[in-house]
């Protein structure tokens, strides 16, 4: 089993989620690259990533990188499980414009404001093929950064959706969520195996 983990805006890969990733699902491989600025970068940075791979791979993305877990989740038909995601980077994203440092690593980088209109376009080709039995949000009721409300009636077919107390945007109750990720990766996995010997 691999989960890629895919980080937010202004964050790198690795991290404590990913800690917590390897070490609740010791037998699966955990990747976590960290993310150009860029979004087509990102893009290829992961169709890259997948050519040494088999499907089928699980994404799990917190914030921005729960965009891109879902853009990739709608490509490859695969399950995704997204924290606090940021769904319309195209329209949130402005206040990020400008010069920046990560937060763990001090990876220099400059989000552009050209950036915007192609988070546009990624969204409408993953709104054109998504499947809601993939989709898994994990949100909390405290997001300062993000307005979730609106995600369970744009996705009331979801394969999973609950609410956390008291886990802000970064998402602080992650480690709790993992038993809960782990019974529905088992559930995918189960489909999974009977489609094969049908």
């Amino acid at each position: 089993m691999t989960i890629i983990y895919l980080h937010g805006f202004n964050s790198d890969g690795g991290g404590y989620k990913y800690d917590q990733l390897c070490d609740f699902f010791q037998t699966g491989t955990i990747l976590s690259p960290d993310l150009d600025a860029e979004p087509m970068k990102v893009v290829g940075q992961i169709d890259q990533l997948l050519t040494t791979l088999s499907l089928p791979v699980y994404l799990v993305g917190t914030s921005l990188g729960g965009f891109y877990a879902m853009y990739f989740s709608a490509r490859l038909n695969v399950p995704c499980f997204l924290y606090n995601p940021s769904l319309q980077p195209h329209l949130t994203l402005h206040r990020g414009i400008g010069r920046h440092q990560t937060f763990m690593k001090g990876r220099d980088y400059h989000f552009k404001a050209t950036y915007l209109p192609v988070f546009g376009q990624l969204k409408r080709e993953a709104d054109a093929v998504l499947r809601p039995e993939n989709l898994n949000f994990f949100l909390a009721t405290d997001d300062d950064v993000l307005d979730l409300k609106p995600i369970p009636g744009r996705f009331p077919n979801a394969n999973h959706l609950s609410w956390h107390k008291n886990a802000a945007h970064g998402f602080s109750k992650f480690k709790e969520t993992l038993p809960v990720v782990k019974t529905l990766l088992s559930a995918y996995q189960s489909v999974q195996k009977t489609q094969v010997r049908m």
